[in-house]
């Protein structure tokens, strides 16, 4: 019998991948009739002018050694991930092995390309259910690890602004008009409402005795509680250098992805460090926001971040469908499918701990 908490999970998924498509369809719909007008102006007949065709065509003449290197340093990134986790977890008593960390990643990334967020829960639960320890102790040390990497995002971004400040200057005038909607909105007194609504809310649950004693107050709680001693745990990590040098590797690597992804596809292939550090720092930004594995808004803003560099609308949409389809659905999927069989957890069990846990 399927219970309300596998209904609500597939309607989450629903959303999110609905999400996903309708940007990714409105992003192909503008990007196909740009593509149209560059046949008409090279006098290519419209029968044989199909983004999809051109998509697949490139992807296909892509250099497939480029492409597995893109994915091999995937795989380096994520092995330092796995070894900055396992230090993390040290100090609070949670001593993981490495190989349960590494496949806990991969499972939490592979959960992400249906719901995204989910994947941070799901890592914690296969960890917790594997090495048999508390899922608030271990949510807290990936809480700590997103926030290091949303410093570290930061901190690319910083250097995205120094390097290509022209670039990134005429992208934000050439999209004004966005600009000044977010603007307005944050400015406008329904955003103010809502920050306030929230706060006020927030203030009466936590100060509540009623919720306080609740199932989901305890839960809430014990879960701030984790959280809180993941957080401390930085203080008290082995050999902070090796601490700093992962921090550092993982990023590093996540830019010679794009590097070495240029060189797969010939219209990108002549493209050097500055395009690659603008493109990763767009493209990561648009993995951040909430579609599966980054469907569609990654896309956008590869394509955009390309433009700056001169490479048309639909070579930038191929180019955003190679990569993403390499690491995102191929690597990712892999990864993901050897993790569950490697953890030998299987799905029923991880989803038991997800509901135990009321995510």
């Amino acid at each position: 019998m399927i219970s309300r908490y596998h209904i609500k999970n597939f309607a989450k998924f629903l959303i999110f991948l609905g999400i996903g498509v309708a940007i990714m369809y409105f992003v192909y719909i503008n990007q196909s009739e740009a593509y149209k007008q560059e046949c008409l102006l090279k006098g290519i007949a419209e029968k044989d002018c199909s983004l999809i065709k051109k998509v697949y065509s490139d992807f296909l003449h892509s250099n497939l050694f480029y492409l597995l290197g893109v994915i091999f340093l995937f795989f380096l990134s994520n092995i330092s991930r796995a070894i900055r986790w396992q230090m993390m977890m040290k100090p609070i008593g949670i001593k993981a092995k490495f190989k349960t960390a590494f496949h806990s990643i991969m499972l939490g990334y592979f959960a992400n390309l249906g719901i995204p967020r989910i994947g941070e829960f799901v890592r914690a639960g296969a960890l917790a259910k594997k090495e048999n320890v508390k899922f608030d102790k271990v949510m807290g040390t990936i809480v700590l690890d997103r926030l290091l990497d949303v410093f570290s995002l930061m901190l690319v971004f910083l250097i995205t602004i120094i390097i290509s400040s022209g670039q990134i200057l005429n992208f934000i005038s050439s999209n004004s008009n966005l600009a000044d909607k977010i603007n307005n909105f944050i400015n406008s007194n329904i955003f103010r409402i809502i920050v306030v609504t929230g706060v006020v809310a927030l203030i009466i649950f936590f100060k509540s005795k009623r919720f306080k004693n609740s199932f989901i107050g305890k839960k809430s709680f014990n879960f701030l509680k984790g959280i809180a001693e993941g957080i401390k745990s930085i203080k008290s990590v082995e050999k902070p250098g090796w601490f700093i040098f992962h921090s550092i590797f993982i990023w590093f690597m996540y830019f010679m992805m794009n590097y070495v992804g240029f060189k797969a596809f010939a219209p990108t292939a002549s493209l050097g460090l500055k395009a690659a550090i603008t493109v990763f720092t767009f493209g990561s930004l648009g993995i951040v926001i909430p579609s599966p594995g980054g469907m569609g808004t990654y896309h956008f803003l590869v394509i955009e971040a390309l433009k700056l560099y001169g490479v048309n609308g639909s070579d930038g949409f191929s180019y955003a469908n190679i990569i993403f389809f390499s690491v995102q659905i191929i690597g990712i999927i892999a990864f993901g499918i050897l993790a569950l069989f490697s953890l030998n957890i299987s799905t029923k069990k991880l989803s038991d701990e997800l509901q135990k846990q009321n995510i």
